[in-house]
C-alpha cells in the first residue's frame, strides 16, 4: 500500500511541475509577443498551428494566436514591423481570420488584436470591415478567373513569402 501512495505522490509532483513549466512558457510567450491576457486556445507562433478553413467563404489561414477573453474567441496577429497605426491590409487579414473562426467555432468574433513590437492595437471586426474583406475576395476571385491578377508591389521579400510564387509569372 505504501508503494502505491508513494507512486501517486510522485505522479502528482511531476504533474504539478509540468503544469508550472507550461504556465511559465505561456507567460513568457505572452510577454515576448505582447499578447493579451486570456487562455490561448490556438497558437501558430512557432509555425506548428494547423490551417483553419472556412468552406462558406473559401478562406484558409493561420492566425498567430487565438485567445479566449470572457466568452469570446479573439484572433491575434503579431507583426515584425514597427508602426504607430495598423496597416489596412493587416486589419483585413485579422477580419478574415474572424470570419473563419466564426464559422469553425460557431461563435461571434467582435474584435481582434494586431501586435507591432510591444504595441497592441484592438481592431473592431465590424460590418464595414467584414464587407471590405468579402469585397476584396470577390475582386481577387474575379481577377484570377479572368487572368487579370497582377502583382501590386515591387518588394522581393513579399514575393519570397508568397504561396503563389511558384506559379506566378510576375514574381521578383
Amino acid at each position: 500500500m505504501n508503494e502505491i501512495a508513494l507512486f501517486l505522490f510522485a505522479l502528482g509532483t511531476v504533474s504539478l511541475l509540468l503544469s508550472m513549466k507550461i504556465s511559465s512558457a505561456a507567460r513568457s510567450l505572452r510577454q515576448r509577443y505582447g499578447l493579451p491576457d486570456g487562455d490561448a486556445i490556438y497558437s501558430d507562433l512557432s509555425g506548428s498551428g494547423k490551417i483553419l478553413r472556412s468552406e462558406r467563404y473559401g478562406l484558409s489561414g493561420k492566425p498567430d494566436s487565438i485567445i479566449k477573453e470572457g466568452r469570446h474567441l479573439i484572433p491575434v496577429e503579431v507583426k515584425s514591423s514597427l508602426t504607430e497605426k495598423p496597416y489596412r491590409s493587416h486589419q483585413l487579414q485579422l477580419a478574415a481570420y474572424g470570419l473563419i473562426m466564426e464559422e469553425l467555432y460557431r461563435t461571434d468574433v467582435p474584435y481582434g488584436y494586431i501586435v507591432y513590437g510591444n504595441r497592441r492595437h484592438r481592431i473592431e471586426l465590424d460590418g464595414d470591415l467584414r464587407d471590405e474583406v468579402l469585397s476584396a475576395l470577390d475582386e481577387m476571385r474575379h481577377a484570377l478567373r479572368n487572368g487579370h491578377a497582377q502583382r501590386n508591389h515591387n518588394h522581393r521579400a513579399r514575393c519570397a513569402k508568397c504561396s503563389f510564387r511558384k506559379g506566378c509569372k510576375q514574381a521578383l
